[in-house]
């Protein structure tokens, strides 16, 4: 279209000397003999010749705008810039050529000046870049297109981590007092203002789902925070944000408690919190009675086996056995349910919060389920019916049993047409953390659902496992894996029921024995067992509203440890929980739990001495078993 334009330029204006318009697209005569000296126009060379395009601006913005002039092809009119040699190009050439680029060397005019525009352009390189100052900010949450809650809500919560700020930041500032490297971590009103709003918007992004929860938490966690842990963050943030490049991830730190193994283990009686004060919290510190069993007995037969489903509430019946004219485990259909938890958005006093669950984001009653089993599941708790299955026993004397150290254990379990039962029991040594025993267990009902995605325990590994037999190392066989850079595959055992693979962990302890796991009611009633000895991670670390309310693993490694279990890399979300890997988590919290304690009492005048720990009335002082002293 504008090359057609272009082209009336060579015809007459039909008009002639009678033509009004303001810029007339038509050739006129007065346009090959008026000049327009205060035009500018760019020369641009193409092969040998050049033509001229004038430019429609002004110098003058007020005058009205004249027709401009275009040059014949054969004349070449002076310009107040120089016109820049190229190089002869091919003829077979774009009709707009790229812009042409400038040399550091500018080319001189015909006044033998320099031209303006090279002028600027030297000066514009000589500057450097400016920089952009930031943007002052007030203390008030960053808007965002999908807030997590309320403005005030979120205002009061990033001025109650700001308080935590200023508060540790004052004390870095009073201890340095302007002086030596550390006084570089001291942080200004206003970047101390911009790391609270980064971790506010960090949290209503990240975590939205959870955010009351979690920006609470950090809140906290700010408020027990001391002097030395917030120099040991800073300095992490400064090496990060002014060192060369991202600082390579450092591992868990270890544990140090100051104290050797045998002290720690001296200590954990400590620590020890009596069950019996406990049993209507789960926790089963007598066996139960012959009649309260035959009572339990009697009324699951007179409710003709009818449960309530453990994942979806509603009642079924279930046929130990198998139902003879099918063979089926259980009546009612399939079972649709939600795996996960409820949790709620974050709301405020105004607006009620939603209810959701955690695995399909769905609020609460929408929908019957996001998942479907096979089978309805059932569990119970009662300690008589528990005991009507498989009943209860006291840790025996071993005179066999190490003195020298505990055992951290966690269990596995599954559903079967009697509830939950032992499926898998895993034990390590404590605080050395040795595997002692990992082996599966045949439970004594048919399996319904294995609940792999919590247990980890899958149909194959039972079908393929090797059974054991007594003398058999009741440790996994380590089979080398194809692929020589990977490790070898453990393989566990079988044994024959619950009962036997109690007997291989009693083989381990005696009733003096320290034994650490996290919610120990649960991993000690599926194993069937009444120890004395119990340190439960669950009741070391409790949760702000108390029991039942708890705390979970995963959680607690978080954010004791900083140190991440349970992750589940996999697609359908189906590898579960390793016991191993739990048992150990829940010994390195107990040792957590021990040398804050440690501190504690050394800052009350305790003293180690001849490896015996003495307070300073020399009254309550605790010792190594088997060591001359003083016993707790």
């Amino acid at each position: 279209m504008a090359s057609s334009l272009g082209m009336l330029k060579s015809l007459p204006c039909p008009a002639g000397k009678g033509c009004t318009a303001f810029q007339c697209l038509f050739k006129h005569p007065e346009d090959e003999t008026q000049a327009a000296p205060h035009q500018d126009t760019v020369t641009a060379t193409t092969g040998a010749d050049a033509s001229e395009v004038p430019l429609a601006t002004s110098t003058n913005q007020d005058s009205p705008r004249k027709r401009q002039r275009v040059a014949s092809p054969g004349v070449r009119k002076a310009s107040a810039r120089p016109a820049v040699e190229k190089a002869p190009t091919p003829p077979v050439q774009a009709i707009s050529p790229p812009p042409l680029k400038h040399k550091g060397s500018a080319t001189p005019t015909q006044s033998g000046k320099p031209s303006p525009t090279t002028q600027q352009t030297k000066s514009a390189q000589a500057k450097p870049a400016a920089a952009v100052p930031k943007k002052i900010e007030t203390l008030n949450a960053r808007h965002l297109g999908k807030a997590p809650a309320k403005h005030d809500m979120r205002n009061k919560l990033l001025k109650v981590l700001h308080e935590s700020y200023v508060r540790l930041n004052s004390q870095l500032k009073k201890e340095t007092k302007g002086q030596g490297p550390e006084a570089a971590l001291v942080l200004s009103d206003q970047e101390l203002i911009v790391k609270a709003l980064d971790e506010e918007e960090h949290h209503a992004v990240k975590k939205f789902t959870i955010y009351n929860n979690a920006f609470k938490n950090r809140i906290t966690h700010y408020k027990k925070m001391d002097l030395a842990h917030w120099k040991e963050e800073r300095l992490a943030s400064v090496k990060k944000e002014y060192g060369t490049g991202e600082e390579p991830k450092q591992g868990p730190k270890p544990i140090e408690t100051g104290l050797t193994p045998e002290q720690e283990v001296a200590f954990l009686p400590r620590l020890r919190v009596d069950l019996e004060t406990l049993q209507h919290f789960g926790y089963i510190a007598t066996v139960p009675k012959e009649g309260d069993i035959e009572k339990a007995e009697k009324a699951v037969a007179f409710s003709g086996n009818f449960e309530t489903c453990d994942r979806c509430t509603r009642r079924f019946a279930v046929f130990p056995g198998r139902r003879e004219e099918d063979g089926a485990l259980a009546s009612n259909g399939p079972c649709v349910y939600h795996p996960g938890k409820v949790c709620f958005t974050p709301g405020d006093r105004l607006n009620e919060r939603t209810r959701k669950w955690r695995c399909c984001h769905q609020s609460v009653g929408d929908t019957n389920g996001c998942t479907t089993a096979e089978n309805h599941v059932f569990k119970f708790t009662d300690p008589a019916r528990l005991a009507s299955v498989v009943n209860f026993v006291k840790t025996p004397p071993n005179p066999d049993a190490p003195k020298n150290r505990a055992v951290s254990f966690d269990c596995e379990m599954g559903y079967t047409v009697y509830g939950m039962e032992l499926i898998r029991i895993t034990a390590v040594s404590w605080p050395a953390g040795d595997e002692l025993l990992d082996v599966l267990v045949k439970p004594v009902g048919q399996i319904i659902d294995l609940n792999t995605r919590y247990s980890g325990v899958r149909p194959e590994d039972i079908a393929k496992a090797e059974r054991w037999k007594p003398g058999d190392d009741h440790r996994p066989t380590m089979v080398p894996s194809a692929n020589p850079e990977e490790p070898p595959k453990r393989k566990l055992k079988l044994v024959d029921s619950p009962p036997v693979a109690r007997d291989l962990f009693f083989s381990l302890i005696s009733p003096e024995t320290p034994v650490i796991a996290h919610g120990a009611e649960n991993d000690l009633n599926a194993v069937r067992i009444v120890h004395p000895m119990v340190l439960d991670t669950v009741l070391l670390y409790p949760h702000k509203k108390g029991l039942p309310l708890r705390n979970g693993l995963k959680h607690l490694m978080e954010v004791e440890l900083d140190r991440k279990i349970q992750v589940d890399d996999t697609v359908d979300k189906m590898q579960g929980h390793d016991s191993a890997e739990d048992a150990r988590a829940a010994g390195d919290l107990v040792r957590l739990k021990v040398k804050r304690e440690w501190d504690i009492l050394k800052r009350a005048g305790w003293k180690l001495v001849n490896n015996e720990a003495l307070p300073p009335s020399d009254s309550e002082a605790w010792s190594i078993p088997g060591k001359k002293g003083k016993a707790h």
